[in-house]
């Protein structure tokens, strides 16, 4: 770990000196989970991709005032979780262009493609609204471990908390999760 951080933190030194091969190599590094912070915050793989391109023109613009490079990490996703946040604020003021049944259509496509291997539409539908159901701290946590396929100790580097915290807040995701798909305990679910 220790080496990785001496590297990220040479490439940060590069980056800061106007070379782009190093941010590239930077952005690159750390793109699966920032990724999946991103999604875990607008909740729309659709809007993703300009959210990360808004993220990577702030890094840019803003890497000449980090610091620490050492802690490249956690600046980035302060960095994404306030461009994401802004983004999911700014899309809230807009009315939908698509209509109930074709945001209803786009939502199933989309569903089907990330679950394939749930077998009924309800199915799915019940994990994505469990999903868009948990406090944002918890999801987070979950999107980072299972689709940025980060470790935990890289999570709570990512977010600036504990391992222990990250432990915790995954155990208790997969158990809302679980909860609200099979019905259980939902009204708990939803006073966390």
């Amino acid at each position: 770990m220790t080496e990785v951080r001496q590297n990220e933190s040479a490439l940060v030194f590069a980056a800061q000196r106007r070379d782009k091969e190093a941010l590239q190599r930077l952005l690159m590094r750390n793109w699966s989970w920032l990724k999946g912070l991103v999604y875990s915050i607008v909740g729309d793989a659709d809007e993703v991709d300009d959210v990360l391109q808004d993220i990577c023109i702030r890094v840019i613009t803003k890497i000449d005032s980090l610091r620490e490079p050492e802690r490249f990490r956690p600046w980035l996703a302060v960095l994404a979780r306030r461009q994401a946040l802004r983004h999911r604020q700014q899309r809230a003021g807009r009315p939908s262009p698509l209509s109930w049944e074709q945001a209803e259509l786009k939502c199933d496509q989309k569903a089907q493609q990330l679950f394939e291997k749930i077998e009924q539409k309800e199915q799915c539908r019940r994990i994505l609204d469990a999903m868009q159901s948990i406090p944002e701290k918890y999801r987070q946590v979950i999107i980072l471990s299972y689709a940025g396929d980060e470790t935990y100790g890289q999570i709570a580097e990512i977010l600036d908390i504990p391992v222990t915290t990250v432990q915790i807040r995954l155990v208790r995701a997969r158990r809302m999760l679980y909860d609200r798909v099979t019905n259980k305990n939902i009204n708990k679910v939803r006073e966390r």
